[in-house]
């Protein structure tokens, strides 16, 4: 019973989604907020649209973290 809820939630069509930074509604297909001009994904089951991943900050933690595994093998090895 709660597979089939789950699936009804998944397949509702919405007509408009929330832009998950400034709460303004947009219509299904934008791609970009025209209030706060910040990337918009496609729209969550609750009717916001998903934050887009910011790959740079991944970047970033795994190349500081080579570093520092690096710094501490130099220092200590």
């Amino acid at each position: 019973m709660g597979k089939f809820h789950s699936e009804q939630l998944d397949q509702e069509p919405f007509s408009t989604k929330k832009c998950p930074y400034c709460q303004t509604h947009l219509p299904v297909d934008a791609h970009i907020c025209p209030v706060c001009n910040k990337k918009v994904g496609k729209v969550e089951r609750y009717g916001v649209a998903r934050k887009p991943t910011d790959w740079i900050s991944y970047v970033v933690c795994i190349i500081a973290w080579i570093v520092f595994v690096v710094y501490v093998w130099w220092a200590f090895f």
